[in-house]
């Protein structure tokens, strides 16, 4: 796997991070086996909305983690699930909690900006969700497109991108915390996701870096690789200033 300087520390960090990130799922949902194991699904309603029903399609999740939660949820309403990673560890523990759980589920270690071991017109899903940790968006909806069959479909779904340069302070109050246009990578010291925090942290540090996409960002990058756009959702949110927490869109490749 040939990767950049910038995507290597991103799976430098995760390498790092996913076994302990599969741990703190099972603490935050102690019937975490259980749940996925007889059926659970752990989606958004708007992500079900879109796709419809999915039985018997081949589902492609770009991005699983250690957890694999979403693959275990699409697998579960139907789907036939091939859940990629950049880190082997994910791929090693996913593939583990499938086993112990009797889910037929194929995880393979991939770029989810190349998609190198999937081939050519595979799959009629792709789903793409946390695409800050793609350095180059334009490069990765062309392997998107390029796995797809014709007419296949793509749900790309990633945190609101206006909500994530605000910040609530203790009055309620917004302020703007980060600039919307003209926003760099950013490098930082990754210390773990917010579910880590919610059970006493991390305890460890990796330095990383996060990429920011706007919308036009996201819409433009799938337009350009071929897609048709089909619809956008804002979904609701019940957090800062009732401002969308998500953005979600869904194309076709036509």
């Amino acid at each position: 796997m040939n990767l950049s300087k910038n995507t290597q520390m991103v799976r430098d960090a995760w390498e790092q991070y996913q076994s302990d990130y599969l741990r703190f799922n099972v603490l935050d949902r102690p019937d975490y086996y259980e749940f996925f194991e007889g059926g659970g699904t752990d989606l958004s309603s708007e992500e079900v909305d879109l796709l419809g029903n999915v039985t018997s399609l081949d589902l492609l999740d770009t991005c699983c983690a250690a957890d694999a939660r979403q693959s275990f949820s699409w697998a579960n309403l139907g789907a036939s699930v091939t859940g990629c990673d950049i880190t082997t560890s994910a791929i090693e523990n996913a593939t583990r909690t499938a086993a112990r759980i009797g889910k037929d589920i194929d995880f393979v270690v991939a770029d989810a900006q190349t998609l190198e071991p999937i081939g050519d017109a595979t799959q009629d899903i792709v789903y793409a969700t946390y695409i800050i940790w793609l350095e180059d968006l334009r490069k990765a909806s062309l392997a998107w497109h390029r796995v797809l069959r014709t007419g296949g479909r793509i749900l790309m779904r990633q945190a609101h991108p206006v909500v994530d340069c605000l910040r609530e302070h203790e009055n309620g109050a917004l302020a703007v915390s980060e600039p919307y246009f003209d926003r760099g990578p950013d490098f930082h010291t990754f210390q773990g996701t917010p579910i880590a925090n919610r059970h006493g942290g991390w305890g460890k540090h990796a330095e990383v870096v996060e990429f920011f996409y706007r919308i036009e960002d996201m819409i433009n990058a799938l337009v350009e690789a071929g897609f048709q756009i089909a619809r956008v959702v804002e979904s609701r949110s019940e957090g800062i200033g009732s401002l969308p927490s998500h953005f979600t869109i869904l194309a076709r490749k036509t």
